[in-house]
């Protein structure tokens, strides 16, 4: 019984939802270009880094990797200071790296990391197929990592996140933060004693630990956007 009642669990964790009914839109941007809207967006890094493409006939913003001698780089873009919500839903479609050596993110973060207590809460693909969702936590005492059993894993078909766009969430509440993938949950963290509003940051970056994995001849191996919406 109690493994016809985990599987009941599992089934129900993993059968899709949609997360913002209920909810306003509140912001939105399907990226047509030709240039990524100021009054929404500030850049992380490289500008040039970011470009409006066409993938599978959807317009989309591309963020490419900027050719250098030791290739570290964090490049992308932010609502920082531009938009920022407390509670609601964050969502996007997202086609990620294929390879591995660098990453693509999403994140939540708050208007001012400086001051405690504050979370960052993140979906990242580091190419190969593998995704992760957590969070990193910070308050007077320290600092704590939450990830969940499925981070570092293949949660999706082989090829699926680097082939195809797929919409990656993080439902924010009084209560926890939750993360999707196209609708169904992977991740929840029940920790949540956070006040102020936070903004929506996507970046593709290189890191020093990454570097030695990074292939050259694979690139490029861009991180696309099609579009992104919040709801409240």
């Amino acid at each position: 019984m109690k493994q016809v009642l985990s599987l009941l669990a599992l089934t129900a964790s993993l059968s899709a939802v949609n997360p913002a009914s209920n909810m306003k839109l509140a912001f939105s941007d399907e990226f047509d270009g030709p240039a990524l809207d100021a009054a929404k967006w500030g850049t992380i890094g490289e500008p040039t880094a970011m470009s409006f493409v066409t993938v599978v006939k959807s317009k989309a913003l591309r963020i490419a990797l900027i050719t250098k001698e030791d290739m570290i780089q964090s490049n992308g873009i932010s609502t920082r200071g531009k938009f920022e919500q407390k509670l609601g839903y964050f969502e996007a479609s997202i086609r990620m790296n294929k390879n591995l050596g660098h990453t693509g993110h999403m994140s939540l973060r708050g208007h001012d990391e400086k001051v405690p207590p504050h979370i960052n809460a993140l979906w990242e693909g580091h190419g190969d197929d593998h995704l992760t969702p957590w969070a990193r936590y910070t308050d007077d005492v320290g600092q704590k990592d939450l990830r969940s059993d499925s981070s570092g894993k293949k949660i999706l078909k082989g090829g699926e996140p680097s082939k195809k766009f797929n919409t990656y969430g993080i439902l924010w509440t009084e209560k926890a933060f939750t993360w999707y993938v196209n609708g169904k949950q992977f991740h929840k963290v029940e920790r949540t004693p956070i006040t102020q509003p936070m903004s929506l940051q996507f970046t593709h970056r290189i890191g020093e630990w990454e570097r030695p994995k990074l292939v050259l001849k694979e690139l490029p191996d861009d991180v696309d956007i099609d579009w992104v919406k919040i709801w409240k």
